[in-house]
């Protein structure tokens, strides 16, 4: 059986749920056990997509004992990380290399959700050059890897640069639908705060770094519920202006299909040999 590798920060699981969902070429999807797995494994539950549970060391034996003769099929095996990684470049680059090193053994291709994130993944395909399995990230339409989680959903740099025009050069927080969900551990992540809970301490951060708008992004997908609301708390908690912005997943569609593509290659590959 064919397989396919994401390695992907979790505020890309509403994305990728997405994506799995709307792949008949899918045959069996695996999600390593995680703390950080909670969210996607409940979406897919509630979407009633069929997956497997598994650990680091049940991986081996289930692609061993995984058959299928139809040659356009492919397995999945989705590795959520954490938002924490955000907060240490040098480690949230260790553990996507580390993670990479361990499914090239296994996989056909692998697809890592993430951008430069401050530009510590910026060599990715350099580094992994070596590998017999294609590695791919998430790139814009002219192939240059996207800047950040924000800039996917926006649809890269240009349309980036343009939301933050619309704002007249006031400070503009931007929230996914994810964001919105965890926007108080995304605080401190990003250093605003210790104490998620302490809003005066965020708002005197915000305050101080110019921050005036909420920009929110609608992505088009509804997995996350509390879209509205959380935009709406947080907007109130900081005396934020709601900006609407029109969001998109073409990033991560395009991203996605280049990988298939890749398995796609490689069987041709194997079948001239």
């Amino acid at each position: 059986m064919t397989l396919m590798s994401i390695i992907a920060c979790r505020i890309f699981e509403d994305e990728i749920v997405h994506l799995i969902k709307n792949d008949s070429q899918i045959t069996r999807i695996l999600v390593v056990d995680s703390l950080d797995a909670a969210g996607i494994l409940r979406k897919l539950s509630e979407n009633n997509i069929d997956h497997t549970v598994c650990s680091p060391n049940d991986i081996e034996d289930l692609m061993h004992n995984e058959q299928d003769t139809n040659d356009t099929n492919y397995c999945i095996l989705v590795n959520i990380l954490g938002f924490s990684l955000d907060a240490s470049p040098q480690l949230l680059k260790e553990s996507v290399y580390k993670e990479i090193s361990i499914m090239s053994v296994y996989a056909d291709t692998i697809l890592v959700f993430y951008g430069l994130c401050g530009n510590v993944l910026g060599n990715l395909n350099r580094d992994f050059a070596h590998l017999s399995c294609p590695v791919h990230i998430l790139r814009e339409e002219d192939g240059e890897i996207i800047d950040d989680c924000i800039g996917a959903s926006l649809g890269g740099r240009e349309p980036y640069l343009k939301a933050l025009k619309e704002t007249g050069g006031e400070g503009v927080y931007f929230l996914t639908p994810m964001g919105a969900a965890f926007w108080k551990e995304m605080a401190v992540i990003a250093r605003l705060t210790n104490d998620p809970d302490n809003t005066v301490m965020t708002k005197i951060v915000f305050d101080y770094a110019g921050y005036k708008n909420v920009g929110k992004i609608n992505t088009g997908l509804v997995y996350e519920e509390s879209f509205d609301a959380k935009v709406e708390e947080f907007a109130q908690a900081f005396d934020f202006r709601i900006v609407d912005m029109q969001g998109t997943i073409r990033i991560a569609e395009q991203s996605y299909q280049r990988a298939k593509d890749s398995i796609t290659k490689k069987r041709a590959d194997l079948n001239e040999i």
